[in-house]
């Protein structure tokens, strides 16, 4: 009798870069592969040198954890197919890789009994660091397909992961905003690039540390904050809108008077 296999792959598109390639034991595991044809599975299963691929969703019901790797956008459709597979989802564990999606997207799937979670790589981390949510089983077999050596997970609890994104934009897109002032700015003050560059890597530095060591309390209150706007507006008065409005909100936030 053929053993059953413990691990199921739904994947879309090339999955060259994706962490799946990196999971250590995903090879001795992995049983089916299903993808949109079954040209495009064979492709998945022959670049993972594992599992093999099949046309429907009947050897997945012999899973205990089963891998969606898809684009965002296709998720909702996916899961649709999925739920109409006929497949008993009862004790097993359904887990998404995805940067920014989390279970919420695989819902209907718990409603009619799976476990379910989601894998995403910590950016700035090279392949270390893996931040895994869900239910508990879900967690569990996340973590025990990622960590391997120096390999390392943190887990929280199911629809906890906006707030780790809400960290991720802060430090991403809003400070990338903020340092494109502060590098303009020194740029109009006739500062070289590359001291600039020193010049802003001592600083957000600087910052972290007080951020860690003091908390609100180490807040900085701004300084001369007329005398910074008047110049900005003169050289940049987008630069110097946005400036001001952050200045705000900080304060504002930070309950210190403007």
């Amino acid at each position: 009798m053929k053993k059953a296999q413990s691990v199921g792959l739904i994947g879309t598109g090339s999955l060259t870069d994706s962490p799946l390639t990196r999971f250590w034991w995903l090879s001795e595991r992995l049983g089916p592969v299903k993808s949109a044809s079954y040209r495009v599975a064979s492709r998945i299963a022959n670049m993972l040198r594992a599992g093999h691929p099949v046309k429907d969703y009947a050897e997945f019901e012999s899973c205990i954890l089963i891998l969606l790797c898809v684009p965002d956008e296709t998720v909702s459709r996916v899961v649709s197919e999925m739920l109409s597979s006929g497949i008993h989802w009862r004790g097993k564990a359904v887990v998404l890789l995805s940067a920014w999606l989390d279970s919420g997207s695989l819902r209907e799937l718990a409603a009619h009994g799976a476990s379910v979670g989601s894998i995403s790589p910590v950016p700035g981390f090279d392949d270390q660091w893996y931040l895994v949510e869900g239910d508990p089983l879900a967690i569990r077999h996340s973590k025990s397909l990622v960590e391997h050596r120096e390999r390392r997970v943190f887990a929280i609890e199911r629809s906890f992961k906006p707030f780790y994104l809400a960290a991720l934009t802060c430090t991403g897109a809003l400070l990338f905003a903020l340092l494109r002032v502060a590098s303009e700015s020194l740029h109009h003050a006739g500062v070289p690039p590359a001291l600039a560059s020193t010049l802003l890597e001592r600083q957000i530095t600087r910052t972290l540390r007080s951020l860690l060591k003091g908390g609100r309390r180490a807040y900085p209150e701004p300084r001369e904050l007329p005398r910074q706007l008047r110049a900005l507006s003169a050289a940049s008065p987008e630069l110097a809108h946005y400036f001001e409005q952050n200045c705000r909100l900080a304060s504002r936030l930070m309950k210190k008077p403007f």
